[in-house]
């Protein structure tokens, strides 16, 4: 239990780090690699694929303790391999490019995530000091 909630703080804590950055780096800095964002957004079903893969590979390395899980997790490598440009050109379409021209031109909304960068900061640390103390 103790390490559920070590990571709940250090996960909160890391998403904070990427609600701030918008409004920490600006939008002129925002409009500069606003490129490169996209592309690191489009790399997503990359990072699935190898996160599957790896876990593929702990399947195999256990004996495939459970085989539904196995099956599942090849159907949606297959699913992904086949379908890989669609989810491209959707991941860009629908996130990237709504996301970062909402970033860039919208102060508020950077300024609402600053906010909720604040909170989850907060409450990681409140619950990595309420671990420290309790146990």
């Amino acid at each position: 239990m103790i390490k559920i909630f070590t990571l709940l703080g250090l996960i909160l804590q890391f998403v904070a780090f990427w609600m701030a950055a918008p409004e920490i780096l600006g939008a002129d800095w925002l409009s500069k690699t606003e490129e490169m964002i996209r592309k690191a957004i489009n790399q997503l079903p990359q990072l699935i694929l190898a996160v599957l893969g790896m876990g593929m590979g702990v399947m195999f390395y256990h004996s495939m303790s459970s085989f539904f899980v196995f099956i599942v997790v090849i159907m949606i490598i297959i699913l992904l391999l086949i379908f890989y440009k669609k989810v491209e050109k959707l991941l860009d379409e629908k996130i990237s490019k709504p996301l970062v021209n909402k970033l860039i031109i919208n102060e508020t909304f950077r300024f609402t995530l600053l906010k909720f960068a604040a909170l989850f900061f907060t409450l990681g640390f409140l619950i990595q000091i309420a671990l420290v103390i309790i146990v």
